[in-house]
């Protein structure tokens, strides 16, 4: 019997940028945003944190200075491979 060391958790995450950032930049820092804010609520400091090509296009699909205020989440943890993966939910 194989045992599947898989965790999922769903995060509603706003993103505030207006004011903090320059317009060319918000999209590429919403995606660190939600990579770092992922890492801290989860508490996977030694894990490999990856964006799905799918949630990346979400944040760009307004262009880079208008990124979505908020977004939905879901990040699966393979605890086996130390990797942790965002899907847009």
């Amino acid at each position: 019997m194989i045992l599947m060391a898989e965790l999922t958790f769903n995060f509603n995450i706003g993103i505030l940028l207006r004011a903090k950032y320059p317009a060319e930049k918000r999209a590429a820092r919403a995606v660190k945003m939600i990579r770092d804010l992922v890492k801290r609520h989860a508490k996977l400091n030694d894990y490999e944190i990856r964006v799905r090509p799918e949630l990346n296009e979400l944040l760009w699909s307004r262009g880079a200075s208008n990124p979505p205020g908020k977004i939905r989440v879901r990040v699966v943890i393979d605890e086996e491979e130390k990797i942790a993966t965002i899907w847009p939910a």
